[in-house]
């Protein structure tokens, strides 16, 4: 698949769907990443992770569709 930022966007949703339906106080996110996801067919390291859980989807689609509005 090629590299954009539309797909790059949507497999953060996914991710983060997905860990938030996992994710309970006691699970550590490390145990998520090496043996939740890949039930998922999530193949991410922990950096990777720890990348994603930092993006603010808010502002990232609020961008987007800005975008989007100035071309149609």
């Amino acid at each position: 698949m090629a590299y954009t930022r539309h797909n790059y966007i949507k497999r953060i949703r996914r991710i983060t769907e997905v860990y938030n339906q996992l994710k309970h106080h006691d699970v550590p996110d490390t145990f998520i990443v090496a043996k939740e996801f890949p039930k998922h067919n999530i193949y991410i390291s922990y950096r990777q992770w720890m990348n994603i859980k930092g993006t603010p989807l808010t502002s990232v689609t609020t961008v987007n569709e800005n975008q989007l509005a100035m071309f149609n």
